[in-house]
């Protein structure tokens, strides 16, 4: 539906139809409980989340951080498009969770430590270029 069923009413999860409702099928489990909203909710999430990685490619002129930022959202675009593509029954079950999302804590350690990278690369990106007085050092 639109808006989704209680948890009284989730045939889905309660007769145990999901093989690994948390982990592998947790769309499945977002969209029966939320409906429509839900899964467009959460598509929009990940789409915001790849097109902010792809504005820190574009206004950033590092090549290495351009690299790392659009390998990053391709990373979750990929992640994400298998795994909704496993729920609906398009692609075949292969355990690609959904990224931050599903429940599994490899992923989101992998994750985690790839924008941990990335924000390191941003942020320290002219570290050795100046001195403490807002100069130039080349020593």
């Amino acid at each position: 539906g639109f808006t989704g069923k209680s948890k009284d009413d989730a045939t889905q999860t309660q007769m145990r139809f999901l093989p690994i409702a948390t982990s592998d099928f947790i769309f499945a489990f977002l969209v029966e409980r939320s409906g429509f909203l839900g899964a467009l909710g959460i598509i929009l999430i990940y789409v915001m989340l790849i097109l902010h990685l792809m504005s820190l490619s574009i206004f950033n002129n590092d090549y290495f951080i351009k690299v790392v930022t659009i390998s990053i959202a391709f990373m979750i675009f990929i992640y994400m498009g298998v795994n909704i593509a496993m729920t609906i029954g398009f692609a075949p079950v292969v355990g690609v969770p959904l990224p931050m999302f599903s429940y599994g804590g490899s992923s989101f350690i992998n994750f985690m430590i790839l924008f941990a990278i990335m924000q390191n690369l941003i942020t320290f990106r002219y570290k050795d270029m100046y001195d403490g007085r807002g100069t130039k050092s080349f020593i």
